[in-house]
């Protein structure tokens, strides 16, 4: 059974939509419209007030490049006839118009940027870049956070505007924030917008922007400061942006800052230690502790109804972040990197608890998701793809490591492991990248029995051949994992051929096991089992030379 499973719909009746015209029918346009906020609205970006939205559509106030915008990004969820066997082509073509309007109509006319430019812009981004198209997503993100610079959206808005146009402006802006931390989880993936430039309160909670209100919210500097008394907990969207935030120090720490340290990251004063703490935060503020997803959703929903999809999505999606943020700073390569600069004096100890504390969050990501979804919660934004990515790569370091009871027994990673593959493959029928994250993943499991003593915190002073490096920097690096494998596999002739020789060579393959994980903890990996040999057989016999990758 998949992770996610989509309802089963009623068979439509086939039509084929008239794609000439830039806005489809108004019936099949307030039906995409209803579709974008269920699926796409706090999911986790969040632009509008629903009814004032609404209501603006009706008064044609709407520029037409927004409404092609949502248009495109809502259409892939729609199960409308008018788009049968249509939507790819869809959102294409809207996509492509609403980007021609914002040319034509806002960047060649002066003085005619505003916040619908910026919203539209973000949008038309997410687009291009989980369609594939990474350098023009990459690019869009970056010019729609120069554009809400150039508004000073990430100051506080004029307070004659309405309390419903405020808070659009600052939820706006925070979602520019959001997508640029999240988009640059790569290497040279620097950000645009910096914390020490957002001046602008954190977005409030749902009800109280549903019923035109205003209330006096914390800044995003203020959430951080552990010394900072918060008097009201924050809004399910301010806790992303809290994470938002950690997550991009943690992708600055984890990419960026490629030199060695000299602060070793189990010393308090380190930049480890103080993303390790800054993660508490999600803790202290969300007060969940202890319970369970179907006990939160049903807390965060009216009783007797359906669930409210706008309210449990950012509480969902902060601690999915939070799980994604301690794979990533314990992620066995990255602490293998990290670690090497120290040599004999990196603490065994330390290296296991971080192997232990990567394993165990990959596990947590999968579980949160899993349960959100069985509680009704839909897991569909785009992102979700590279968080379980990560955690499934781990799982497949796992699987080929993990000490198994009994033989005919499946050990508890290889179960996580293929829990990731069937929720990428379900998110794979909405999004480009995560089919394409799909066959990064099964390729790198075809081969990942070779980077398992990863895992064994004995084996630090091991080194990393270039290319089994840039394998695993792949695994981690949001633009390498979804782009089209096919177009750039993680092997080719030559490395197949080299990979071949150094299998040959590692005779030590099925030696005993060593000692793992030393501490009051029990064993829970073991060495290579004879099924990794097997692997590599498969693996070389299923690489094509015409074909420069996995058959």
């Amino acid at each position: 059974m998949h992770l996610y499973s989509r309802p089963c719909q009623r068979p439509q009746k086939h039509t084929q939509p008239d794609l000439s015209r830039s806005i489809p029918p108004t019936l099949v346009l307030h039906s995409i419209i209803d579709t974008y906020f269920r699926h796409v609205h706090n999911q986790p970006y969040s632009y509008f007030q629903e009814s004032s939205f609404r209501q603006r559509l009706e008064n044609n106030s709407l520029p037409d490049c927004l409404i092609l915008a949502i248009l495109s990004s809502a259409v892939r969820f729609s199960n409308h006839e008018y788009f049968a066997g249509k939507k790819k082509e869809a959102s294409e073509k809207y996509a492509r118009d609403s980007w021609l309007s914002v040319l034509a109509e806002h960047f060649t006319v002066e003085e005619n940027l505003n916040v619908h430019v910026v919203q539209t812009v973000n949008l038309l981004a997410v687009v291009d870049y989980t369609a594939g198209r990474v350098s023009s997503g990459w690019l869009k993100i970056g010019l729609a956070a120069r554009i809400s610079q150039d508004l000073h959206l990430m100051s506080e808005p004029d307070r004659w505007l309405s309390h419903i146009e405020q808070e659009e402006r600052r939820r706006t802006f925070w979602s520019s924030y959001l997508i640029d931390k999240l988009i640059s989880c790569g290497r040279s993936r620097p950000v645009v917008i910096h914390d020490e430039d957002c001046n602008v309160q954190l977005p409030c909670d749902e009800q109280t922007f549903n019923i035109s209100q205003w209330k006096k919210t914390n800044t995003l500097d203020q959430l951080l400061n552990w010394n900072m008394e918060i008097a009201e907990t924050p809004s399910p969207f301010a806790l992303v942006i809290l994470m938002a935030s950690i997550f991009g120090r943690c992708t600055r720490y984890v990419h960026q800052n490629r030199k060695e340290d000299e602060i070793p990251p189990w010393d308090t004063k380190s930049e480890y230690a103080a993303i390790n703490s800054s993660l508490l935060l999600l803790e202290s503020y969300s007060n969940v502790s202890g319970l369970r997803i179907s006990d939160i959703v049903q807390g965060r929903s009216p009783p007797s109804e359906a669930i409210d999809q706008q309210q449990v999505g950012h509480f969902i999606f902060a601690h999915t972040l939070f799980h994604l943020c301690h794979c990533l700073l314990n992620h066995p390569f990255l602490v293998r990197m990290r670690l090497k600069a120290f040599g004999t004096k990196a603490p065994v100890s330390f290296s296991a608890r971080s192997l232990q504390s990567s394993c165990a969050h990959a596990k947590q990501l999968i579980d949160l998701l899993r349960e959100a979804t069985e509680s009704g919660c839909l897991i569909e934004s785009s992102f979700y793809a590279y968080c379980i990515a990560v955690a499934g790569g781990i799982h497949s370091l796992a699987c080929h490591f993990e000490e198994q009871n009994v033989a005919t027994q499946e050990s508890d990673s290889v179960h996580y492991f293929q829990q990731s593959m069937d929720a990428l493959e379900s998110l794979a029928d909405l999004w480009v990248h995560a089919a394409n994250m799909f066959d990064r993943i099964r390729e790198f499991h075809s081969m990942s029995h070779r980077f398992a003593n990863l895992l064994d915190p004995s084996c630090l002073a091991e080194e990393l051949d270039s290319f089994s490096q840039e394998v695993l920097w792949s695994m981690i690096d949001y633009r390498i994992l979804g782009s089209d494998p096919h177009k750039k596999p993680l092997t080719d002739k030559s490395a197949t051929s080299n990979m071949a020789t150094m299998w040959a060579l590692e005779s030590n393959t099925l030696s005993p096991p060593n000692p793992r994980f030393d501490g009051a903890s029990p064993d829970i990996f073991s060495a290579l089992t004879p099924t990794m040999r097997l692997n590599e057989v498969e693996y070389l016999l299923n690489c094509s030379p015409g074909a420069n990758g996995i058959v």
